[in-house]
């Protein structure tokens, strides 16, 4: 929809729905028939199931699910270290 804010790598499974302002962070996947309420902020590297209703805004390294989305999983951020 309209003003929406996708990172980069992220990607938006078929049918899945954002409604206005929504911002997806890096590396996130937003699985199929997914809906996003208007204004949420969904972080970085995060994993949204399918079918989920994401109503409020998801933190960095989370997995959430259902209708109310909720908490499945959260991981400890990764620190990358050049070689």
């Amino acid at each position: 929809d309209h003003e929406c804010v996708i990172g980069d790598f992220t990607h938006i499974a078929p049918n899945a729905v954002l409604c206005g302002n929504v911002t997806v962070g890096q590396g996130s996947f937003i699985g199929a028939n997914s809906v996003i309420r208007q204004g949420v902020r969904i972080g970085n590297n995060v994993i949204v199931g399918a079918g989920s209703v994401v109503l409020k805004d998801i933190p960095d390294n989370a997995t959430f699910v259902g209708n109310p989305a909720k908490l499945l999983v959260k991981k400890e951020a990764q620190k990358l270290v050049a070689a």
